[in-house]
């Protein structure tokens, strides 16, 4: 924390330094390892997307809504003195009538229903009332009905294929999820080698600066002694502001960058953090081929078109009038009193059959017509997509490739342009002490040096994200061990 208190001492002698924030470990170390494992692990954005995936599940469940049991049942008493214009038989009657009710739809095209009603009747007959009406009853009655589909929706066309439409479009869609992740993981290595290199850009300003500072210490010490050239001492004095000026936009650049980082990661506010970093540069890596129809983006896209190739044969099934076979058989018994009416109904001695066919032709609106239009163009519309999706992946793995040639061409230049540049400023150092040397010279070769280890620096970052977006561009980053 003391390395953070100074930078902020730096941008500004008359702003008081905040206290440490005690919830932040001193000097937390992170690799690169160690970034993939916290953002996976306890950043905001991974549980953003884990939570948002996690809602895309009642799409499945809604698309099967319709096929789930439906269990009804009712009961209620009738109590009845009512009159009317006819005559009635009794002068008061008691009703009470109780119904369960089970039906089902199938993926088949089948709706089926399961009915049991039991009605109580109690009655006082009026002295109009001629011979000897029934005055206490029980009936029941147990059903079975059943409606198939034989034209729209043929045995279940159209249901199985809207079913199979949202199960695609959701593994689809939980394929990709894993690829919202890669690509979290993706920001959160960006973000920490743009800190290290801001870091590090941060430290070479202020060496620059202490540098320049030297510098103009020297010039001064001449200048007491009558040695100097004329402007030399305020060329160098100059100088030693300007770096006084990169120090404070560097150390800026560098706050805001960590802020950024412990953002991603979910670390306290102000947390400071010492990067462990490797001074050994990885060789290019030499990878086989990756096929893209291997590519997650791809195994989600072909699945997305066969959802909507699914989607499509319901909406042809549906664009047809309905028609239904319709059968139905019923068993009744009417007894005095309960048990024997249910005795009598299970006997089967009191049956009733029903055959037939059940028409409906919607018209007027074309809505059946125009859905399959607009599924025929949704399933073209997905092969289309798939296409250039393919073309592109091909494009990003190649040009991910040439990345990681130029970027890993780039450090190797910039370590040997660093390796110039601070043996030329030795020798300059050596020559500018012995008076051969123009100051202007000089300082072109200070800051010359200067911009190689920010170069220098960068390169390194560079090369370290080209690597990372290549693996991305594979789905190397985070294996399909971590789809589930």
């Amino acid at each position: 924390m003391v390395r953070r208190l100074l930078l902020l001492l730096l941008l500004s002698s008359q702003v008081q330094a905040a206290p440490a924030d005690l919830t932040c470990k001193p000097n937390i170390t992170l690799s690169q390892k160690d970034v993939a494992e916290l953002i996976l692990k306890q950043g905001r954005r991974t549980q953003e997307i884990n939570l948002q995936y996690q809602q895309l599940r009642l799409s499945v469940a809604q698309s099967l809504a319709a096929y789930q049991w439906n269990l009804t049942a009712s009961t209620g008493y009738l109590f009845d003195k009512s009159v009317g214009l006819q005559s009635s038989t009794f002068d008061k009657t008691e009703n009470l009538v109780s119904q369960v009710l089970l039906s089902k739809s199938f993926t088949t095209g089948t709706t089926a229903s399961v009915e049991y009603k039991r009605s109580s009747f109690k009655g006082d007959p009026n002295a109009n009332t001629g011979g000897t009406p029934r005055t206490v009853a029980t009936q029941d009655l147990l059903g079975l009905n059943i409606y198939q589909n034989i034209w729209a929706n043929f045995f279940g066309i159209a249901d199985r294929g809207e079913t199979d439409a949202a199960e695609l479009n959701y593994k689809s869609t939980a394929i990709l999820r894993t690829n919202e992740l890669e690509n979290t993981v993706l920001d959160a290595i960006r973000a920490f080698w743009t800190a290290y290199v801001s870091e590090q850009n941060f430290k070479e300003a202020v060496a620059s600066r202490d540098r320049s500072k030297k510098l103009m210490d020297a010039v001064k010490k001449k200048s007491g002694f009558g040695y100097a050239n004329p402007g030399e001492l305020s060329q160098a004095q100059a100088e030693y502001e300007v770096r006084v000026q990169d120090v404070k936009t560097f150390s800026t650049a560098y706050l805001r960058d960590l802020d950024t980082l412990n953002t991603l990661l979910t670390l306290p506010v102000n947390c400071d953090v010492k990067f462990s970093v490797s001074n050994v540069i990885p060789t290019l890596p030499q990878l086989p081929e990756k096929s893209v129809q291997d590519l997650r983006i791809i195994r989600s896209e072909k699945l997305r078109v066969q959802a909507a190739e699914r989607a499509y044969d319901a909406a042809k099934s549906r664009d047809a009038p309905t028609l239904q076979l319709v059968g139905k058989i019923y068993s009744y018994g009417v007894e005095d009193d309960g048990s024997g009416a249910y005795s009598d109904m299970v006997s089967g001695a009191h049956p009733q059959y029903y055959a037939g066919l059940q028409f409906q032709y919607l018209f007027g609106v074309d809505l059946l017509s125009e859905t399959r239009l607009n599924r025929k163009y949704a399933k073209e519309l997905e092969e289309v997509r798939l296409s250039r999706v393919t073309q592109e992946s091909e494009d990003l793995q190649a040009q991910a490739q040439r990345r990681v040639q130029t970027t890993y061409s780039a450090v190797l230049s910039a370590v040997e342009e660093k390796k110039f540049r601070e043996k030329a400023l030795q020798e300059l150092t050596r020559s500018f002490n012995q008076g051969r040397t123009d100051i202007n010279i000089y300082i072109d070769a200070m800051n010359k040096y200067s911009a190689s280890e920010i170069r220098h620096s960068l390169a390194i970052g560079n090369y370290q994200t080209a690597l990372n977006e290549w693996a991305a561009t594979r789905d190397e980053l985070i294996p399909d061990a971590q789809e589930e």
